[in-house]
């Protein structure tokens, strides 16, 4: 049955590129080659709903799950389908965009956009494939876009998107993002950024005639091509199958909600953003100046989580923690394991902290974003996972670049540590323990030694952890939370 749907959408991918190829005018909705590819995209829409039928195993036996295993499939951060695309407008530098595409198995993955130079089918046996993708894909104009990609694949795979600058002199920059699958995500949204500079969302449709709402939490309003967004303003927008919503703007995104009557994939961030760090040099105070490019995708509201560990990471010199709520009553609480703690309350929070291992909680679900200021003049942002989030069986894989160096840090209960095992060559390098939800959780720290795939499972079935991947070249870091479980 796999092989035959795989068949299939290889045909539409082949008749798609024929389109494309021939004489596709992509600036004229009204082209009979484009109402062509509607169609296309509408059988193969038809194609991907058997591809996402849970009623398969991740080794692709014809069988029918048990009812205790149909529980739990599907509700982390691997999956067969996935929706995404790279929301940010650039022509000054030269970028470098990949997939990174990790799985447990042999597995078959086909790329899919519109554009024919991104289509692609690819074979991963060694546990990883690095999928360089055109540079057009982030140099399209805001408002509508059609430079969004669909990945499928026969088996169960984890996927990260990676831009970073293609030569790394006085300017430098890159960020990553885990791609959230299919069956993760919904129909309501909060949009986190930092406010300041280029501030981006990328909205991906997964279905024809999708109508998403925007409602500005801007106190100035958004251009978006020959349309402004005013603040207050409910704009809405129907979008086709695959196809995108790009926003970029200098004005604040940060609590902007976004509304769909069928599941979207959503991605903010900064195309540039820019920090200030006071500092002590030889006991006179003087400002260090961070600069990078910052994406993540982003968890549907009705998801979101009410306890966290923020995890240490190495290398980092202060942190920024942006918090959105979708209740102003919310209270915060952020406590270390040094019996220091502080309550927030709003449904926007913003706080400096320095760069450790910090236990917070809500009284109401809160999304939690991380940003952590690096020793090379870097930043990363990630998504923190809430301990309701933890997942397992991770399969991870750094960038193909020498020129990082890349770590992980995993948050696990203390009682659970001993039952971690590891594939692949990974160097201890410092593990805090910290109290949470009257539990004690240890961080561990560890460094990757190669640009291989690192495995990281527990001999017990029932243990479940939190796992951030990051990493660092010249005045540019990435980060990104290696998984959740919904």
């Amino acid at each position: 049955m796999q092989s035959e749907i795989r068949s299939n959408l290889q045909n539409v991918k082949r008749e798609i590129d024929s389109v494309l190829s021939e004489s596709y005018n992509k600036s004229s909705d009204n082209n009979p080659d484009r109402r062509k590819l509607r169609k296309l995209s509408g059988k193969l829409l038809e194609l991907s709903n058997h591809l996402k039928d849970p009623s398969y195993n991740r080794t692709s036996v014809n069988k029918k799950i048990k009812d205790d295993e149909l529980s739990s499939y599907g509700k982390d951060h691997k999956g067969k389908l996935f929706y995404t695309m790279f929301p940010i407008q650039d022509t000054s530098y030269s970028f470098k965009v990949q997939f990174i595409i990790t799985a447990d198995t042999p597995t078959n993955v086909d790329i899919i956009s519109e554009y024919a130079e991104i289509n692609r089918t690819v074979i991963i046996t060694t546990g990883v494939e690095y999928i360089n993708i055109p540079i057009l894909v982030v140099n399209l104009e805001t408002g509508r876009t059609y430079t969004t990609v669909l990945i499928s694949a026969d088996q169960l795979i984890t996927v990260v998107g990676l831009i970073s600058t293609d030569n790394c002199n006085r300017y430098c920059e890159s960020t990553s993002f885990i791609v959230l699958p299919f069956t993760a995500i919904g129909t309501e949204y909060s949009l986190i950024t930092q406010p300041n500079n280029k501030q981006n969302c990328g909205i991906i449709a997964t279905a024809t005639n999708t109508t998403v709402v925007i409602e500005s939490s801007s106190e100035k309003g958004i251009p978006v091509g020959s349309t402004t967004i005013q603040p207050g303003q409910k704009f809405n927008i129907v979008l086709d199958y695959l196809e995108g919503f790009n926003i970029q703007t200098n004005n604040n995104l940060t609590s902007t909600k976004i509304y769909a009557n069928k599941p979207i994939a959503v991605i903010s961030g900064n195309k540039y953003s820019s920090l200030k760090e006071a500092k002590l040099n030889e006991g006179y105070p003087y400002e260090s100046f961070y600069s990078d490019m910052l994406l993540e995708s982003l968890i549907p509201v009705d998801k979101w989580g009410r306890n966290f560990i923020i995890p240490p990471i190495h290398k980092a010199i202060s942190f920024r923690i942006r918090i959105i709520s979708q209740y102003r009553n919310t209270t915060i609480t952020i406590k270390d394991n040094a019996s220091w703690s502080i309550t927030e309350y709003g449904d926007q929070i913003e706080i400096r902290l320095s760069p450790k291992a910090y236990f917070v909680s809500a009284s109401n679900p809160i999304l939690l974003c991380l940003y952590a200021l690096t020793e090379n003049l870097g930043i990363s942002m990630m998504i923190v996972p809430g301990i309701e989030h933890f997942s397992k069986e991770y399969v991870i894989a750094p960038p193909k670049d020498s020129s990082y160096k890349n770590y992980i840090t995993i948050t696990i209960k203390t009682s659970d540590v001993d039952g971690l095992r590891f594939v692949g060559n990974l160097l201890h390098v410092e593990s805090t323990v910290i109290m949470g939800r009257n539990e004690s959780f240890t961080t561990v720290v560890k460094k990757m030694t190669g640009h291989s795939v690192y495995k990281i499972r527990h001999v017990s079935r029932n243990s479940l952890y939190g796992v951030v991947v990051y990493g660092f070249r010249y005045k540019t870091s990435y980060g990104y939370p290696a998984g959740f479980r919904f």
